[in-house]
C-alpha cells in the first residue's frame, strides 16, 4: 500500500488473519500432495499403491490377483497331465511295433514250410518280444509312479481355479498278462506248430485292439486338457488386464496431472509469498499513518 493513499470506504483492514495467505497455503498443501502422488504413481508404475489409494479397486484386484496365481498353477497341472498322457502314448507306440514284429513272426511260424530250426529261432524272437513288451511297460513311469503296471487307476488333475475343474483320466493295466490273458503258456506265447501259431496271431490281434483302444483314449485326453490349457491362457491374459486396469497407473495421464500440479504449486507459492507481503504493507502503513 503506497505512502498517503487513503482506505476506501468500506474497506476492513486486518492483521490478526491473513486470509489471502492461508488460502494460499491450502492450495499449495493441495499442490505438494498431488505433486507427490503423481510422482509416486509415476515411479512404481502403479495407480493404488495402498488400499486408500482405492479401497474398493484394491479389494477387487485382490481377488482377481488370488484367481489369477490359481489359474496359473492349474496350466502348471495341465501341463503335467498333458506329458503324462504323452508317456503312456509313446510307450502303446512302442508296443504297438513290438506287436507287428510278433505277428510277423507269428505269420512266419504258421508255414508249415519252415524248419524246425527256424521254428526255435522264431519262438526266441517271440519270447523276447514279449519280454520287450513288459520292459516298455515298466519303464513308464511319471514322478515315481508306474503308469501302466498297477492295477487299473484314476488321476486326477486339477485343471482350473475352482473345485469342480478336475480332469480325470483312466490308467489301464497294459502289461502282457493282461494283454493276451489266456493266449499266453508259461509267460510266452507258444508257436511251436502252425496252430499254436495261428492261435497266437489271434492273441496278438486282440491285444493289439486293446492297444489301440488305449491309445485312442489317451490321445483323446491329451487334446481335452489341450483344450483347457488354452482356456486357462486366455483366462489368464482377461485375469491380467483386468488386474492391470485396476492396479496400473496411465503413465500419459499421471504425467500430465504432475504437470499441473507443479504449475499449481508454484502459484500457491507466489500467492502465499504475496500474501504475507500485503499484511507487511499494511502494517507498515498503520505505522506510518501514526507516527505521522
Amino acid at each position: 500500500m503506497a505512502a498517503g493513499a487513503s482506505l476506501q470506504p468500506g474497506t476492513i483492514m486486518q492483521i490478526g488473519s491473513n486470509t489471502v495467505a492461508q488460502t494460499a497455503a491450502y492450495a499449495l498443501k493441495n499442490a505438494n500432495a498431488a505433486v507427490l502422488s503423481a510422482s509416486e504413481r509415476i515411479s512404481t508404475g502403479l495407480r493404488v499403491n495402498r488400499a486408500s489409494d482405492d479401497p474398493v479397486g484394491m479389494m477387487v484386484a485382490n481377488r482377481i490377483k488370488t484367481q489369477f496365481s490359481s489359474v496359473v498353477k492349474a496350466m502348471d497341472n495341465v501341463y503335467q497331465g498333458v506329458a503324462m498322457t504323452e508317456i503312456v502314448d509313446s510307450s502303446l507306440s512302442s508296443i504297438v511295433d513290438v506287436l507287428a514284429n510278433m505277428r510277423q513272426t507269428a505269420v512266419a511260424a504258421q508255414s508249415s514250410t519252415a524248419a524246425s530250426t527256424d521254428i526255435a529261432g522264431y519262438q526266441n524272437a517271440m519270447d523276447a518280444y514279449v519280454e520287450q513288451i513288459d520292459t516298455l511297460v515298466g519303464n513308464a513311469v511319471w514322478n515315481g509312479s508306474s503308469l501302466m503296471t498297477s492295477s487299473s487307476s484314476t488321476v486326477n488333475i486339477q485343471a482350473g481355479a475352482n473345485t469342480a475343474d478336475v480332469i480325470s483320466i483312466g490308467l489301464t493295466k497294459t502289461n502282457t498278462t493282461t494283454l493276451f490273458g489266456s493266449y499266453l503258456s508259461s509267460g510266452t506265447l507258444t508257436i511251436s506248430s502252425t496252430t499254436a501259431a495261428a492261435t497266437a496271431v489271434n492273441g496278438i490281434d486282440a491285444a493289439l485292439n486293446t492297444v489301440n483302444a488305449y491309445q485312442s483314449y489317451m490321445g483323446a485326453m491329451a487334446n481335452v486338457m489341450t483344450s483347457q490349457s488354452d482356456a486357462l491362457t486366455n483366462l489368464n491374459l482377461n485375469y491380467s488386464k483386468a488386474y492391470g486396469n485396476i492396479m496400473n497407473a496411465d503413465m500419459a495421464q499421471e504425467t500430465v496431472k504432475l504437470a499441473s500440479a507443479q504449475i499449481q504449486r508454484d502459484a500457491a507459492t507466489a500467492m502465499l509469498s504475496q500474501g504475507n507481503s500485503m499484511n507487511k504493507e499494511l502494517v507498515n502503513y498503520l505505522l506510518k499513518s501514526v507516527t505521522n
